[in-house]
């Protein structure tokens, strides 16, 4: 059976934990966490406005403020991006094989989880940067090529661009299911 999917209080938006609380808003009936719950569940119905009162919510005054570190100076060094080899599987796979241990024990003594490691050798998933890193740690492998980027251009805008909407949104298409 898979993870029920988490709820939300409708009124803050945290995830709700336990079977949460409904109550009456302005005739309105929501789902609730158990923080607003204890704040707007006593109320009488119909008194509660979400709109803003004009009251400042009370600020907590800490004593002794840490002093902010310094910036670090920043160092030009050159931009390099890190990518997995494209026949990651292959080489992992034969690492296992040559290295005559079962998955159990591979994934103990490298920290990935056996089902990771599977998934990794069989090509089902390619490693994360870290998860490649332990590989090439463990197996003396190479699994990481980097290669040095060329500093991107920027672009410019003309001064009488106006913006789409298409630029702004960020347009997320969901395929249907057939």
């Amino acid at each position: 059976m898979g993870k029920a999917k988490p709820r939300y209080c409708e009124i803050c938006g945290a995830p709700i934990r336990g079977p949460g609380h409904r109550i009456r808003i302005e005739g309105a009936e929501v789902l609730v966490c158990d923080r607003c719950y204890e704040k707007y569940g006593g109320k009488k119905p119909g008194t509660f406005s979400i709109m803003p009162t004009g009251r400042q919510p009370r600020r907590r005054t800490y004593s002794s403020p840490r002093p902010k570190p310094a910036p670090k100076p920043r160092t030009e060094r050159p931009l390099y991006t890190e990518e997995i080899v494209e026949d990651y599987a292959e080489r992992v796979y034969q690492a296992i094989q040559r290295s005559k241990k079962s998955y159990q024990e591979l994934a103990q003594e490298i920290g990935l989880s056996m089902n990771d490691l599977r998934a990794i050798a069989h090509g089902h998933r390619e490693p994360t940067i870290k998860e490649a890193k332990k590989l090439e740690k463990y197996f003396r492998i190479k699994l990481i090529e980097t290669s040095e980027a060329e500093p991107m251009e920027k672009k410019t805008i003309p001064r009488d661009y106006e913006p789409t909407l298409g630029d702004i949104a960020n347009v997320r298409i969901k395929k249907r299911k057939k």
